[in-house]
């Protein structure tokens, strides 16, 4: 017979357990920026880069022109971008673009956990924190 001392050990391993699952789930990540060196131009994010190859910066003395290297993010880019914040969650963020776009949420999840694994691995953002479901939903 299971007294209430049971009944808490079981639900505290249960939480135990929901939480270790929500670690491994890539959508309750939230994303940070940490490449510093942005801006925004005509409503567009613009990332700037520093050449660290010394042959690229030599060919650019040799022509006297600084060598700029940098990337110019779409729409849709710009507005995932802008909403990385360390709050929130990549769910959170795929939620308020599918509202702007009107397009499926699926759609718009699977386009942002893309676009969220490219920007880490390149080493322009990383993660905070992982959010429990229950703060989202």
């Amino acid at each position: 017979m299971k007294t209430l001392k049971d009944n808490k050990n079981y639900e505290y391993k249960d939480n135990q357990v929901n939480k270790g699952k929500d670690k491994y789930n890539f959508v309750l990540y939230v994303p940070e920026i940490i490449h510093d060196d942005w801006k925004l131009i005509d409503g567009k994010v613009l990332l700037n880069f520093k050449i660290k190859n010394p042959i690229t910066k030599f060919v650019g003395f040799l022509v006297k022109k600084e060598p700029k290297k940098d990337i110019l993010f779409d729409d849709m880019c710009t507005f995932a971008w802008l909403l990385i914040d360390g709050e929130r969650s990549i769910y959170e963020i795929a939620k308020l673009q599918s509202q702007r776009t009107n397009d499926e949420f699926k759609e718009d999840l699977r386009r942002l956990v893309e676009f969220i694994k490219y920007i880490s691995k390149q080493g322009w953002v990383r993660y905070r924190k992982v959010k429990n479901k229950e703060e989202i939903i």
